[in-house]
């Protein structure tokens, strides 16, 4: 179990140095490997140089035994890092005083420094700052202050023993002390790399929970339009054809003028359960707004004239009384006339003409010939398509066309007839 002050990213920093128990092996094996062949270089260096009696209390076969066996168990310590980091530098602090003090070879053990210093780093990594570095200290005064005592009490002259032990300390507080640090600064980025994780993976979970609200609004608002539709528009078609049923025997002429509004009224449920259905098969993560109209073309003509299309619009009579399918089914063709202008002649003077009348709708979209100067613009595509909008509003009984204009520029024409139902 972890310590209460051990960070919670303890785990990723574990996983990211060492990794599976195979990498720890390795690591391991390779630590041991150096060590040992630093260790063993003083007495393999004495021996080819003749020196075969060392003056050891043990045989010289059982002091290199040993040694090969302490760096065994220090590299095998740091695999103890993951779960027990503070067992792994006692471990390998303890091994070394202890061959240092029992065999009385301290000189030939520096290279059991660099497995402390290891050590020392990953309960660096795991632990807070003030833990680490006191860890640290703990280990160079403890191991210094072992050899100090054992170095005394062999009956050295104190003085001596103290320039012995400073140039030890000196020799193990540099990896100790730079491995601590290391370790430290490792944390810090670890714990500023997991909290910026932990940071997107909200931010991508805010962001997956406002895609499914705004898909929820929007099938609300397509269910409640379908509603709207079904229930406004089927409603008229039937009162509409009982009253034409009731008065044909005697009022024939006035019958067949209710069908023809019966047919107009089924154009109208016709084109608006086209606008919905078309808006559920789109596929946008964005929410959704209500349906745009003429009633918001200004916006549509400032937008393009901030992006530098020269466009002038006039609207006569009263767009905001329009039937809703009417009004928007124009605003969109608008808006895929502007498009195409923009895409096709850059640099064009754009004329746009809205009259609006109790019987009826017109739109006109026209642009001049094309600046020859003018960069074309790329990625201008609303994917509806004239032909597309011709057949909403052929839906409504209406026409729309689009040619050339003797300017050498382009013309979109459209047409609603308004018919009141009864």
């Amino acid at each position: 179990m972890a310590s209460v002050n051990e960070p919670r990213t303890a785990p990723r920093v574990v996983s990211t140095l060492l990794g599976t128990r195979r990498a720890a092996s390795s690591f391991a094996l390779t630590v041991f490997v150096v060590t040992a062949v630093q260790v063993l270089s003083v007495p393999a260096m004495a021996y080819f140089d003749g020196m075969t009696e060392w003056g050891l209390a043990l045989p010289e076969p059982a002091i290199v035994v040993l040694l090969v066996l302490g760096c065994a168990v220090q590299a095998w310590a740091l695999t103890l890092s993951d779960r027990w980091p503070r067992w792994a530098v006692a471990i390998a602090t303890t091994t070394y005083v202890t061959l240092a003090i029992g065999l009385g070879v301290p000189s030939w053990l520096v290279g059991m420094y660099l497995v402390i210093a290891l050590a020392l780093f990953l309960l660096a990594t795991r632990v807070r700052v003030v833990a680490a570095s006191l860890w640290a200290v703990g280990v160079i005064v403890t191991s210094m202050g072992a050899l100090f005592a054992w170095l005394l009490w062999l009956g050295s002259d104190p003085s001596v023993a103290t320039s012995f032990v400073l140039g030890e300390t000196a020799r193990l507080a540099a990896p100790a002390t730079g491995a601590t640090a290391l370790g430290i600064w490792w944390a810090v980025r670890v714990r500023r790399v997991t909290a910026v994780q932990q940071q997107a993976e909200l931010a991508e979970q805010e962001h997956a929970r406002r895609v499914s609200d705004a898909q929820r609004s929007e099938r609300a608002r397509i269910a409640q339009e379908l509603h709207d539709v079904a229930g406004q528009h089927l409603a008229g078609l039937v009162t509409l054809a009982d009253a034409a049923v009731a008065i044909s025997p005697d009022q024939p002429e006035q019958a067949l003028a209710l069908l023809e509004d019966v047919r107009s009224e089924g154009r109208f449920a016709a084109a608006s359960l086209s606008g919905a259905l078309a808006d559920m098969r789109a596929v946008d993560s964005a929410p959704r707004q209500s349906t745009p109209d003429l009633r918001r073309a200004e916006e549509l003509f400032v937008y393009w004239r901030r992006v530098g299309m020269a466009v002038s619009a006039s609207v006569e009579g009263d767009v905001e009384d329009l039937p809703a399918v009417v009004s928007s089914t124009a605003y969109r063709a608008m808006q895929e006339a502007l498009t195409n202008a923009a895409k096709h002649a850059p640099g064009a003077v754009v004329e746009v003409m809205v009259i609006a009348t109790s019987s009826d709708l017109e739109l006109m979209v026209s642009n001049t010939d094309r600046d020859a100067s003018a960069l074309p613009r790329v990625g201008l595509d609303l994917r509806w398509g004239l032909a597309g909008m011709r057949e909403r509003v052929e839906l409504l009984g209406g026409t729309l066309d689009a040619g050339p204009c003797s300017n050498g520029g382009w013309r979109v024409t459209l047409k609603i007839p308004i018919t009141p139902v009864a």
